[in-house]
């Protein structure tokens, strides 16, 4: 399908969404208090390496508490290294996330960085100081694990100022792609093609990313009458 005539369907498709969702999304809006949190950045990261190629990984490390005490940052400083290492493996292990392994690798050393950068507190204020979107995506894909996907959904979840025009783009959203019959050469190319959708839709590109990650199943019927 051409981009501009696949651009047209998704937004009538998105303009009626948005309309019947205006409460939940209102709702998803208030996770702004989340960056508040002294641990902002560390307990993000963990949430995105639980989330990673499954979102149901959250209600195994974040949502169970007795998993996740064992992981916050205050409690990983005060182990040796080598303790360190073997309590996040065991962690991800037992929390039944997607690659454990690979991803106690990820939290193993997105914490030595935020320990490099003087703790969770110091990482978040320098995230925080740099300017502009693009700034802070650079800053968050310098951390193990995190691409480009996860860099702009950080600040999304937080519905962040500078993020509010950006899409994370995951495998829920490819799959509408493909059913538009589009594809694309490059992460900047995808997400400015859904961009334009939020445009002509009259809601912002968070607010689409939030329609299209939440209410996948409804676009897609839509799409496939």
């Amino acid at each position: 399908m051409p981009v501009v005539a696949a651009q047209n369907r998704l937004s009538r498709i998105i303009r009626v969404l948005a309309r019947t969702k205006v409460q939940e999304l209102n709702r998803l809006k208030r996770n702004s208090s989340d960056l508040e949190r002294a641990d902002f950045l560390w307990h993000y990261l963990l949430q995105s390496f639980a989330t990673m190629g499954r979102s149901s990984g959250r209600q195994g490390l974040i949502e169970n508490q007795n998993n996740y005490r064992r992981i916050t940052y205050e409690v990983l400083e005060l182990l040796t290294d080598i303790a360190r290492a073997t309590e996040i493996y065991d962690v991800c292990r037992i929390a039944r996330i997607r690659m454990p392994d690979r991803k106690a690798r990820f939290i193993l050393g997105c914490f030595e960085h935020i320990r490099d950068l003087g703790g969770p507190a110091a990482a978040k204020a320098a995230l925080l100081s740099c300017v502009g979107r693009e700034s802070k995506i650079r800053f968050l894909k310098e951390f193990p694990g995190i691409g480009p996907k996860y860099a702009r959904n950080i600040m999304m979840d937080v519905y962040h100022k500078d993020f509010r025009d950006s899409i994370a783009i995951d495998v829920r959203i490819k799959s509408v792609s493909a059913l538009l019959g589009v594809s694309f050469p490059s992460y900047s190319a995808h997400e400015n093609f859904y961009l334009e959708v939020a445009r002509r839709s009259g809601v912002n590109g968070w607010e689409l990313d939030r329609i299209l990650y939440n209410y996948r199943t409804e676009v897609e019927q839509a799409l496939s009458y």
